[in-house]
């Protein structure tokens, strides 16, 4: 659970991250809110997902096959590779040969849409076609699939609400004498509690393990400390202002709490929150079924994100699923959405795997995820987290690629090369700066 780059393809799945390079051809802005007549029985759909994700959506295929007896869904692998899925995708639509339904990121979804690679769903849960509608969503994580280019129209939908949570280790909070964390927490009282174990523990206990250099983890606190990531009036990324500097120096404050400061490579016996080693960490819940099986002796629950200023620090994302432009099956490829979001078919299976919470607002509220025992039992935390989350800010064309990067970069100046906060981030806003002029120029 450490803070390194390796752990980025696991984020991938749960978190925003996968950011693009390419082209930036017009947005095609027609809504097709009335599929052609393709049948919905006795259909075949390719459904395209990230090659890691492939055995969790056969199982979804399976159980909707059993349901519709005559219905098939055939589920292909795409690039774990962001530029070449993109490369192949676009090839596809230039041979009018894709999916009727891929995988989506809520960072992504621009890149599909200036390709014309994604369809306009706004017209379809406008009318509520087969009982999806618009407000069946959590807002701001539907919002994420609304292009830049236009805003009303919708190119995807969201599979999990995804939002970072507190988690943390009871055990070693008792052990050290600390007291456990609370819903009332601020940031400052955060990193007072890991100071306080990693000092006691004689620095062998980790206090806080997180991703800073994540957009989860920073969008949150620059937005809750008067910052901002970017700037669409002046086309700008003010990275390096006042108020995001002292943001940066309060995520960098994690690494007084912890053994090793900010390392590129893993290492697989450095103290972790998964191996009790660490005694918080801010993740999501995607990560509990894997620490259920390797925390075994400790007790461990979550909590609420602590504030900054009474303002929430929750980060949260998601991947999604979207109908793709020139898909042969619309009619087909809907009917297996409308199954896959309702509360008795797609997502009670996705919950049955522990990681998923329903970007739905009944799903949310009454969904089967709350019952998953044992810990954590704050289950209520993940839907406080949920509500409250922070979604990341979108930048225009490859600009944000180089944003994550840029931030990345950054860190490691910083933490291996000692170069000041100031000067480091002022690099990294000239780089998403430059990027984001060319953005606008069509470059």
């Amino acid at each position: 659970m450490r803070s390194t780059r390796s752990r980025r393809a696991l984020v991938l799945v749960a978190l925003s991250g996968f950011a693009l390079a390419g082209c930036s051809a017009a947005p095609d802005a027609t809504s097709e809110s009335t599929a052609p007549a393709d049948p919905v029985d006795n259909s075949t759909i390719t459904l395209q997902m990230n090659e890691g994700l492939v055995p969790q959506f056969k199982s979804y295929a399976e159980a909707y096959e059993k349901k519709y007896p005559g219905r098939t869904v055939t589920v292909v692998p795409g690039s774990a590779d962001p530029a070449t899925y993109l490369q192949d995708l676009t090839a596809n639509r230039l041979a009018e040969n894709l999916p009727d339904i891929i995988f989506n990121f809520d960072t992504l979804a621009n890149r599909l849409d200036e390709r014309k690679i994604t369809l306009d769903i706004s017209g379809y849960l406008a009318e509520g076609k087969d009982g999806l509608k618009t407000d069946t969503f959590i807002p701001q994580f539907l919002d994420q699939y609304r292009p830049l280019s236009d805003t009303k129209k919708i190119t995807g939908l969201p599979v999990s609400a995804d939002a970072t949570a507190l988690f943390y280790n009871q055990t070693l909070f008792e052990k050290f004498g600390v007291d456990l964390p609370t819903a009332t927490w601020t940031w400052q009282d955060m990193y007072a509690a890991a100071t306080e174990i990693y000092s006691k523990s004689g620095g062998k206990v980790n206090g806080l393990d997180i991703q800073g250099y994540t957009p989860p983890i920073y969008n949150p606190v620059l937005q809750a400390m008067g910052a901002k990531v970017y700037d669409a009036a002046s086309n700008t990324a003010p990275i390096a202002s006042p108020e995001a500097i002292k943001a940066w120096q309060l995520l960098l404050e994690q690494y007084k709490t912890m053994q090793a400061a900010y390392t590129i490579k893993p290492d697989p016996n450095a103290p972790s929150f998964g191996n009790g080693g660490s005694a918080m960490v801010i993740t999501v819940r995607a990560f509990v079924p894997s620490m259920q099986k390797s925390i075994k002796d400790d007790k461990w629950d979550v909590q609420v994100m602590p504030t900054i200023d009474g303002k929430s620090t929750v980060g949260g994302g998601s991947y999604g699923l979207s109908m793709t432009a020139n898909a042969k099956h619309k009619n087909a490829a809907w009917a297996f959405l409308s199954w896959f979001y309702a509360s008795d078919g797609g997502m009670k299976v996705a919950q049955e795997s522990g990681q998923v919470i329903p970007p739905t607002v009944e799903g949310l509220e009454q969904g089967s995820w709350k019952s998953a025992t044992p810990p954590p039992a704050n289950q209520e935390a993940f839907a406080t987290n949920a509500k409250n989350a922070v979604l990341a800010v979108q930048l225009p064309g490859a600009s944000q690629a180089v944003l994550d990067d840029a931030v990345s970069t950054a860190f490691q100046e910083v933490e291996l090369n000692g170069k000041s906060v100031e000067d480091a981030f002022k690099a990294a806003q000239d780089k998403v700066n430059a990027a984001l002029q060319e953005a606008r120029s069509g470059k």
